[in-house]
């Protein structure tokens, strides 16, 4: 049986797959993006429109799911013609693997670089980042670039969603925190705010946007104090 109700897709990063997948959505009622878009907020917008444009192409289809943060800018202005969009009011996908359910736009951001296993097994991070330049640069210059990326993070953090967690996702978060000397530790997440989005419970943290209302910041609550995470 679907996880969605009928007329419902969703429209979502590839880090969510595990979760999305656990929770009984299938390969036809979603489409994922590449998690490294998120790197390039305008190339992610165009993308997202495109994908949105294809999607309510669909006449049976008459709410499009968002499993997205604002993501640096990537939704701003992002609007439907047709189809209402359900979206979490989180800056990015941090909160919502958490399982913060509720307006708490600022959970994840900070001294903490979080990954889970969508994050590792589907992006890319300042680890997965080092050996492509380890490769063209050596191993001292590879680590600088890292470095500069992780500036001003003191940890890793390994979120447990309860889905999909193997043992090379935690040699893989524990190894990163060692070649940048970071902190390491491990969270539980939570499925709670991925649950209501796609059952659309209401409530704080989600918001249902009518066709012809574009995305925009001032739907979320500190966004403009907050600098995102950087990308995976």
């Amino acid at each position: 049986m679907s996880a969605l109700a009928p007329g419902h897709r969703i429209l979502a990063c590839r880090v969510f797959q595990p979760e999305l997948t656990f929770l009984g959505v299938g390969e036809d009622e979603a489409v994922y993006l590449d998690q490294d878009l998120h790197r390039y907020p305008d190339q992610l917008h165009l993308n997202l429109k495109a994908s949105l444009r294809e999607i309510e192409s669909d006449p049976a289809v008459n709410r499009v799911l968002m499993a997205y943060g604002y993501c640096g800018g990537g939704l701003q202005g992002l609007c439907s013609s047709r189809v209402e969009l359900l979206l979490p009011l989180a800056h990015d996908c941090v909160p919502i693997l958490l399982g913060e359910d509720k307006v708490s736009p600022c959970e994840g951001c900070g001294g903490s670089f979080y990954l889970t296993p969508g994050f590792i097994d589907h992006g890319k991070t300042p680890y997965s980042e080092y050996f492509v330049s380890k490769e063209k640069f050596g191993h001292e210059d590879a680590l600088w670039i890292g470095q500069e990326m992780l500036a001003g993070y003191q940890e890793v953090v390994l979120a447990d969603t309860g889905v999909g967690l193997r043992p090379h996702h935690r040699r893989y978060s524990q190894a990163m925190a060692r070649l940048f000397e970071l902190e390491h530790r491990e969270v539980m997440g939570s499925l709670a705010w991925l649950e209501r989005l796609l059952t659309c419970q209401p409530g704080p943290g989600l918001i249902l946007l009518p066709p012809g209302r574009p995305v925009e910041l001032n739907l979320y609550p500190n966004a403009e104090a907050l600098p995102p995470q950087e990308p995976a």
